[in-house]
């Protein structure tokens, strides 16, 4: 087990520096190149002195390995992200006070997701083929195929302009006021919730439908266990693995997933800083949220591992 998460470990750091390196280079093949950086900020009339110096001062007229490996370096032994060309900020510092607001509603809304769609795909597969799990399906299958956007715009119409007035999250807020003063974040977090149930409580119920048909159910059975216990302490136990695989990349998705959410909210969290530095061409920030969402998501799969060890002990085994 250790030399195969050493070995995942190796394979994660590989994964960084090539995104790492991708996302560096994207610039490259803009059109105008790195001119482009320039123009969008001195403006389309700036004139050519004004622009080489713009790219002197920013180090963008040195090589293309060299400012490569003052980012690795800076990045490595100085924890630095760089600076944004457009507020002359430090990155950290600008996208550290969204961090929070986006995790502490990822992991709400995966807690509650979870809570949700585990039950409920243990229910589909022992109520298998019935009006339950068509039911069940169904709406599913609609929060499944309903595009995020539009999902927010129906709540926000349903829920804050029409029978109901839930209020929507404050423009400014700290990293702990969704526990504080929890109803305005009601409808972001019931919407990244309602948009990953499906997934999930899908792929439970089919985890469990393939445990089901195994020998040692049939023996629990004939044993005279009732359908309770054989789905609690042995279907579900059984299941529960490659759920913790899917999980360990659910909440990197979950960031992924917050982008359109808080955006249509207005909630000032990573994801509306990222469409923000996207749309200003604010290039180290979406360098730097991009390399962080990399960063969790690295940090998820390696969980799963370790927690795959830990509740399936044939995974141990096989590892020694």
């Amino acid at each position: 087990m250790g030399a195969y998460l050493i070995r995942r470990f190796l394979q994660s750091i590989l994964v960084f520096f090539l995104v790492l390196i991708f996302t560096f280079s994207l610039p490259y093949f803009e059109p105008g190149g790195l001119n482009a950086i320039a123009i969008d900020i001195l403006g389309n009339h700036a004139p050519p002195a004004t622009i080489h110096a713009f790219n002197v001062t920013n180090g963008f007229t040195e090589n293309y390995f060299v400012r490569l490996w003052q980012y690795v370096d800076g990045l490595i032994f100085h924890g630095s992200l760089g600076y944004s060309y457009k507020t002359s900020q430090p990155v950290w510092t600008i996208i550290g006070i969204y961090v929070p607001r986006t995790i502490w509603l990822a992991l709400i809304s995966l807690v509650l997701t979870i809570v949700i769609a585990l039950p409920l795909g243990l229910i589909q597969a022992a109520r298998r083929n019935t009006f339950l799990d068509y039911s069940a399906t169904s709406v599913l299958f609609i929060m499944y195929g309903i595009p995020a956007f539009l999902l927010c715009l129906l709540l926000q119409s349903f829920f804050s302009y029409g029978i109901t007035h839930l209020p929507l999250p404050p423009t400014s807020i700290n990293a702990f006021q969704i526990f504080t003063d929890p109803v305005p974040f009601i409808l972001p977090v019931a919407s990244l919730t309602l948009l990953s149930l499906a997934f999930l409580s899908r792929f439970m119920r089919s985890a469990v439908l393939d445990v089901l048909v195994q020998d040692y159910i049939r023996t629990a059975k004939a044993k005279g266990c009732s359908e309770l216990r054989v789905l609690a302490r042995h279907a579900f136990r059984n299941a529960i693995g490659p759920i913790i695989i899917i999980l360990g990349v659910f909440l990197p998705g979950l960031l992924g997933g917050a982008l359109i959410i808080e955006y249509s909210f207005n909630y000032q969290g990573l994801g509306y800083e990222t469409v923000a530095s996207a749309l200003n061409l604010d290039t180290p920030t979406v360098l730097g949220i991009t390399l962080l969402v990399t960063i969790f998501t690295l940090l998820g799969n390696l969980l799963a591992d370790i927690m795959l060890g830990v509740v399936n002990p044939r995974v141990r085994v096989e590892g020694k």
